[in-house]
């Protein structure tokens, strides 16, 4: 093959990551707002969609990709299909990721700082006709100790309360992803996950204008499949240190009295930790109203600061509107949000690029071919009876909608930007550098 021609083939070459635009598009159609119904059909071929998976495809190697999906049972209960050990299920085996890699970023289950408590509620936001236990409610409770919260709502329920979800980012408090139906992110197609994650993304950027970059899987349901889509969409993966257990109580006097002694109880000096309770229901929601005042009556003797999420690890709550998407990186700063990865490809590509400049007659083989596909054993574990937020996989009902939403997004950036990974920056280096290489030096292009 003369010279010309492997140069021009290496700059074809795929060092690139797939396009993925920023913020969000508004789909032109929703899921149901049910959490019984599974997003699927032509839901998935939606371009917010596709464009996503792609961005994944190109991101993600095959062998976590690959790992098998587990089998849906009913409510939290799976059942998991590949060996444990190594696809990192949690919570069946209590298994969390602690370093980082190239595909995620480390779990997040406590607060680093001693006597620091990352509080946090799932499944909202809720209202009620008065606003007497719910997310409003406990949004009053939490001013009267001082604190913001970290509110992982769901796609349903936000569509269905956008003016409370607003409320909550006007207040300070942290939103983050929790999926649109709810169910067990590990029983679904690669695809799906997507599709969970980028349609409550795309609800809560039409209500706060914001994007977040933190999310929590249902039931706490994850494994490394799931951690690395999330990842090469810009998000950290947060779990829980401590379970109030207040989903898991059915709904009585005694059974409120005995969640909100428990949350007394963790008003001790301590190690950092990350708490999960809910605002799904009045049930839930009261036990906060009613432990946020325990906490208050005791003033400055409380020994524990608390913080949402955010704040206590130091990561931005949301994407800065300007760096590319991908795994996230770097240690708990103010700025940084989701950032850019460049993967093996690129600096494959760069290094083709000098090669050319260095010398014309060097031909670079090679590229960013990727992982290759691991074929596991068929270990089957099946997880029961996952606690914290088990039995909940329906959709929230609610006394009151706004209009509020498209309000807000009015007041927001009218115009999306198209955020391309740092290697498609150099893919399009590369291959100017090696056209121009090619016409000075005079060589056949064929």
């Amino acid at each position: 093959m003369p010279l010309a021609a492997a140069l021009l083939l290496l700059s074809g070459a795929r060092f690139t990551h797939a396009v993925l635009t920023m913020p969000p598009p508004i789909p032109a159609t929703w899921p149901a707002n049910d959490q019984q119904v599974m997003i699927t059909g032509a839901l998935l071929t939606a371009p917010l969609i596709t464009e996503a998976l792609a961005h994944v495809e190109s991101i993600v190697p095959a062998s976590l990709l690959n790992i098998k999906v587990a089998t849906f049972v009913t409510g939290s209960t799976v059942t998991y299909n590949d060996v444990a050990a190594s696809a990192c299920y949690w919570p069946a085996t209590q298994c969390v990721r602690t370093t980082a890699t190239s595909s995620y970023a480390p779990d997040i289950v406590a607060c680093p700082a001693a006597n620091t408590w990352g509080i946090t509620f799932d499944d909202g936001p809720t209202a009620t006709a008065n606003h007497v236990a719910d997310t409003a409610a406990i949004r009053t409770a939490l001013d009267g100790v001082g604190a913001k919260a970290t509110f992982f709502a769901c796609g349903t329920s936000s569509q269905a309360n956008p003016s409370e979800l607003l409320a909550s980012y006007n207040a300070g408090h942290q939103i983050a992803v929790h999926t649109w139906t709810h169910h067990p992110l590990t029983s679904l197609t690669n695809a799906q996950v997507v599709a969970e994650l980028k349609y409550t993304e795309a609800m809560i950027y039409s209500i706060t204008g914001k994007v977040p970059t933190f999310f929590r899987p249902p039931y706490g349901d994850i494994d490394d499949r799931v951690r690395a889509i999330a990842g090469a969409l810009g998000y950290r993966t947060v779990i829980w240190a401590i379970d109030s257990e207040d989903a898991s109580m059915a709904v009585s006097a005694a059974n409120s009295a005995l969640v909100r002694a428990t949350i007394k109880s963790w008003g001790v000096p301590r190690p950092g930790f990350v708490s999960l309770q809910h605002d799904i229901s009045t049930f839930t929601s009261q036990i906060a109203v009613d432990a946020l005042g325990d906490i208050k009556a005791l003033g400055s003797a409380y020994p524990l600061i608390i913080q949402s999420v955010s704040q206590c690890t130091g990561f931005s709550p949301y994407w800065d509107g300007v760096s590319a998407v991908g795994v996230p990186s770097g240690s708990g700063s103010s700025g940084g949000g989701a950032a850019s990865v460049v993967s093996s490809a690129a600096s494959a590509a760069a290094s083709a690029a000098s090669a050319v400049v260095s010398s014309a007659a060097a031909v670079v083989t090679g590229g960013g071919g990727g992982a290759s596909t691991s074929t596991k054993g068929g270990v089957s574990t099946t997880s029961t009876g996952k606690g914290a937020d088990a039995g909940k996989n329906t959709a929230p009902s609610t006394t009151q909608t706004s209009t509020s939403s498209s309000a807000a997004t009015a007041t927001h950036k009218a115009t999306e930007t198209v955020v391309q990974s740092g290697a498609q920056g150099l893919y399009s280096w590369v291959s100017s550098l090696v056209v121009a290489a090619i016409v000075a030096l005079g060589l056949p292009l064929i």
